[in-house]
């Protein structure tokens, strides 16, 4: 008796202990890798416009020229821009392919673009709800732009306030701090601009095609690498 009730201490004990070290394992494996972010980070995207050829009418290719800036990057283009012609011709070719497959090439939300940039790309998508500055950041860091599908009225620039879209995708490149570097194609001055994570965390909203409105308590990041 004594020496089995001696056997289930010690083993209540060692379990007790284990949690205690996986816990602080745990503990300190967050705090190193939190420790590895540095002050700032930029990825070389290039940009582009969405309107390359500089025809803005009618123009609701932030959605494809996010996606022609990412996939640019991840095929090894680092230039400051992207030339016209290529860019268009991916944008054309996004829109060709959202008419075939989902008959329209409008708006386009988390879920879609991250089926467009799939099939029609290729590419990798992992969705991040709910963000986090850390994520974009860790994400970041490890060579991946970021797509933000976002209310752009709520950026708080003059251009959007008094014009231009209402649901709107830009892309993430870099951070300083907690201030965010991104391409927005929504104009031809939206190479390296810079938001602070509260900032992009209210505008951020997800588009509803069903509803045909944005969803603005869906915060969502589209992770993109090859």
């Amino acid at each position: 008796m004594l020496k089995n009730a001696l056997t289930k201490s010690y083993m209540l004990y060692a379990g007790v202990v284990f949690v205690l070290l996986l816990g602080g394992g745990f503990y300190i494996f967050k705090f190193v890798i939190t420790k590895k972010i540095p002050t700032s980070f930029v990825l070389a995207v290039p940009f582009s416009a969405q309107a390359p050829s500089n025809n803005w009418t009618r123009n609701e290719d932030c959605e494809e020229t996010s996606l022609a800036m990412v996939n640019a990057f991840l095929n090894g283009n680092t230039k400051e821009n992207i030339s016209a012609l290529p860019t268009q011709t991916t944008i054309d070719n996004l829109k060709k392919w959202e008419e075939k497959n989902l008959g329209y090439n409008a708006d386009t939300g988390a879920n879609t673009t991250t089926r467009m940039a799939q099939d029609a790309l290729g590419l990798k998508i992992k969705q991040i709800p709910n963000y986090t500055a850390l994520d974009l950041k860790t994400e970041l860091m490890k060579g991946h732009p970021v797509l933000l599908p976002i209310n752009a009225k709520l950026l708080g620039i003059t251009q959007y306030l008094e014009d231009g879209p209402t649901y709107h995708m830009i892309v993430i490149r870099g951070f300083r701090d907690d201030i965010f570097i991104v391409n927005d194609p929504g104009t031809n001055n939206g190479e390296g601009n810079e938001y602070a994570f509260s900032v992009l965390q209210k505008a951020s909203a997800d588009w509803d095609n069903a509803l045909q409105k944005m969803d603005s308590s869906r915060k969502i990041a589209l992770i993109v690498s090859k």
